[in-house]
């Protein structure tokens, strides 16, 4: 089976770190910022949009000029990627239901209680008039450049250094270190952690998607359909 994205050359293992610690490290301190220390600044949108951009370059000035490797060819054809879709497609439902099944049971009161955070926050950022439009983009765009910087590149360099299930736990809590800070504005920190870990798990089930399929498009269409289900709960709590 073809493996994308795999790099296999040996680098010495400091160059392999130097092009990993900030893809770990900076996307969770920039929400630091633009999220909790100065989410009300006007500046804060735009630092958001800088990570973003920092996303979608840093894993190719990475690979050119840290690691200093040719970018990888993305083999198996189209027949590879679209035989993926539907075990991720199915994985990704199984993840979405169970999360709209967890609202359902006594910890949806706890969702429940956070509806109020959420809405500020959603107003804050300006995108409750057009709730839809940034569901789909967060679910289809978004989710994509994620799989792409998570898993093709911080997942792809971690599993260069550690072997197996090491390196997909790690790639897995890399994922979720963020999202824990998101995570913090609208739950109790007894929650924090549980719910990290959630997502750091949901973040194991894509790598592994990956690593067996050989292609991003599972792991993708995973991704994608999780974000849905978040984004279904989201409109419930906000209208």
């Amino acid at each position: 089976m073809a493996r994308e994205c795999r790099l296999d050359n040996p680098r010495p293992v400091w160059k392999i770190l130097a092009a990993l610690l900030p893809a770990v490290l900076l996307p969770f301190l920039a929400s630091l910022l633009y999220f909790v220390l100065y989410s009300q600044c006007q500046w804060a949108r735009a630092l958001y949009g800088a990570t973003k951009l920092f996303t979608l370059l840093w894993p190719l000035a990475a690979v050119l000029l840290v690691l200093k490797e040719p970018l990888p060819r993305f083999g198996g054809g189209w027949r590879t990627h679209a035989r993926a879709l539907l075990p991720g497609a199915l994985a990704g439902l199984i993840v979405a239901g169970a999360m709209v099944g967890l609202v359902a049971t006594p910890l949806g009161a706890v969702v429940m209680e956070s509806a109020g955070a959420i809405r500020t926050k959603a107003l804050q950022l300006g995108i409750l008039d057009h709730y839809w439009a940034f569901a789909l983009f967060l679910s289809l765009v978004n989710s994509a450049v994620e799989e792409y910087y998570w898993r093709w590149f911080v997942y792809g360099q971690i599993r260069r250094l550690l072997p197996g299930w090491r390196a997909h736990a790690l790639a897995g809590l890399a994922f979720s270190a963020h999202h824990a800070v998101v995570v913090s504005q609208f739950f109790p920190w007894v929650w924090v952690l549980p719910f990290a870990l959630a997502v750091g798990l949901g973040g194991v089930i894509m790598s592994v998607l990956y690593e067996r399929q050989g292609t991003l498009a599972g792991a993708w269409a995973c991704h994608l359909l999780a974000d849905l289900g978040i984004m279904r709960i989201g409109y419930w709590l906000l209208f």
